[in-house]
């Protein structure tokens, strides 16, 4: 017959093959001999692979349970101080019941949700990477490498620095970037240091001696808090761990080889592997930039971004981008925006982006953010714009053309009419026109300071399958005769297990998560 094919002529691997009498009849009697489960037995079954007799952190996907949609996802005519006040309120009271606690039981503050030692140890890189990304990769060869690919060990703020300091002296040169592509961060916390005041808003509350640190940040259209301890990476590995360094230590015979290992490199700001303060006993540069990263998810979340962005979640202002060759009437952009810059505006300043360039344009990198620190018209009328690169004390990265250190602009009286001194600290001038005809791209952010200042906005809310949650606490009640035992969970949940004579529950604390 045309185009007929039987099983066993057929080569289509999706075809269910013919079995023989001999073998029909085995599967028939296995079959008979399988016995049904009751339904009780098959959800048994299921749940118990995920009770274990080991105490660990809740599973990071709880069961099935639909999250009800938002009662309201609208937020008409909310007062922006407000909302930063309860963001405030809230992290305090955290802090100080930490606070508390960490003194009653006499413990330094270990974050639970984000511990970077623990994640370290364990070369999970959760605090690191995002997920289903591996930007830095915790291995033996990546940790026993000389070079700064990953951090090479995580300690406490006062086993690194020598007499640490907390946001005792603010200023914008004390910003430099570590070990991540977040230039558009650390540009902004230049421009927030410009504002001491604004700085010390987002840091509500803390403790050096216990070591927590409470920072409030503008997220998705809101105020929230992220509380962090004082745990940082740095670039060198522990003393009793293999390295380069300690080896070239002990082969010199070097007297106190390990007290000179710590204080060459793992003391001050300079041992740190991400960001840092110029200042070697500063600490609230890194340590924001921590609060920040658990903010999103993990550092690795902060690797490219717009100055922009990071001016909304530092101030709650509002940002909007512009194009330089925009601007309508660049005498009015001057007068009513630029020249009020740390007043009623941020800008920050970059070029490249839409070009893919990773070059220079006269000393100015591609790709990379600087922040506009004042705008000054000269006694003479020319208008000059004062910049700051991230990157710290280097002269890379800065501007060489008309009006760059030692060029033939300058004379002693301008020198004292800005009171601007030549060196290394990767600050610069430049003219007006020079920066509107070298950088192509510009973040606005309007301050909204004003106590009145009122924010409408709605979103849309969107029902998904699973929580990614736990409880911290439960609670369970018992007495001498009891046959069973319930625990009440703060969701409104009940757990309940029955009691064998004269034995305990061998109930575990993934069991009781796993019912959330």
């Amino acid at each position: 017959m045309p185009g007929y094919t039987s099983s066993e002529e057929s080569e289509d691997s999706r075809r269910p093959p013919k079995q023989s009498p001999e073998k029909l009849g085995e599967s028939k009697q296995k079959h008979k001999r399988t016995k049904s489960m009751t339904p009780q037995q098959s959800i048994n079954r299921t749940w118990r692979r995920f009770s274990r007799h080991q105490f660990n952190n809740g599973p990071a996907i709880i069961p099935f349970d639909p999250v009800p949609p938002p009662v309201n996802t609208g937020r008409s005519n909310r007062l922006l101080s407000e909302d930063y006040g309860r963001a405030a309120a809230e992290c305090r009271l955290k802090v100080e019941k930490i606070v508390k606690e960490c003194k009653r039981v006499n413990m330094r503050y270990r974050d639970p949700d984000w511990d970077l030692d623990w994640d370290f140890k364990h070369e999970k890189g959760h605090c690191l990477n995002t997920l289903g990304q591996k930007k830095f990769e915790l291995s033996d060869t990546s940790l026993l490498s000389s070079e700064d690919r990953v951090p090479k060990a995580v300690k406490r703020v006062h086993e690194i620095f020598e007499n640490p300091t907390f946001m005792k002296n603010i200023h914008g040169g004390d910003v430099k970037q570590g070990n991540l592509s977040d230039c558009w961060l650390m540009a902004g916390l230049i421009a927030l240091a410009n504002i001491p005041a604004s700085l010390k808003r987002i840091c509500v509350a803390y403790n050096v001696d216990v070591g927590i640190y409470g920072f409030v940040f503008y997220r998705d259209g809101e105020w929230i808090y992220s509380i962090i301890d004082d745990k940082l990476y740095l670039k060198s590995p522990c003393w009793d761990s293999p390295s380069t360094q300690r080896d070239l230590l002990q082969q010199v015979g070097q007297e106190n080889a390990e007290k000179v290992y710590r204080e060459t490199y793992q003391t001050g700001s300079r041992a740190l592997f991400f960001a840092q303060c110029k200042d070697q006993n500063e600490t609230w540069v890194p340590l924001l930039q921590k609060a920040y990263a658990k903010a999103h998810g993990d550092y690795s979340s902060l690797a490219g971004g717009w100055i922009g962005e990071a001016l909304e979640d530092l101030t709650g202002g509002v940002t909007s981008e512009l194009s330089t060759s925009d601007i309508l009437d660049k005498d009015e952009f001057w007068r009513r925006e630029l020249s009020k810059v740390n007043d009623q505006f941020f800008f920050g300043a970059s070029t490249g982006y839409l070009e893919n360039g990773y070059g220079e344009r006269d000393g100015i990198a591609e790709t990379h953010a600087y922040v506009v620190l004042e705008a000054r018209t000269l006694k003479n009328g020319q208008r000059l714009v004062k910049l700051r690169n991230p990157w710290g004390d280097t002269r890379k990265g800065i501007w060489d053309g008309p009006w760059s250190d030692g060029s033939k602009e300058w004379t002693r009286d301008i020198q004292e009419e800005l009171g601007h001194k030549f060196g290394s600290d990767s600050v610069f001038w430049i003219s007006y026109q020079d920066l509107l005809r070298k950088f192509s791209h510009i973040d606005r952010t309007r301050l909204l300071q004003d106590a009145d200042w009122r924010c409408c906005q709605r979103w849309v809310g969107v029902d998904v399958p699973w929580k990614a949650q736990y409880h911290e606490r439960f609670h369970i009640k018992m007495d001498a005769t009891s046959t069973a035992f319930k625990a009440n969970i703060p969701s409104g949940y009940t757990f309940v297990s029955t009691l064998k004579k004269n034995s305990m529950p061998t109930v575990t604390l993934l069991d009781l998560m796993a019912i959330i």
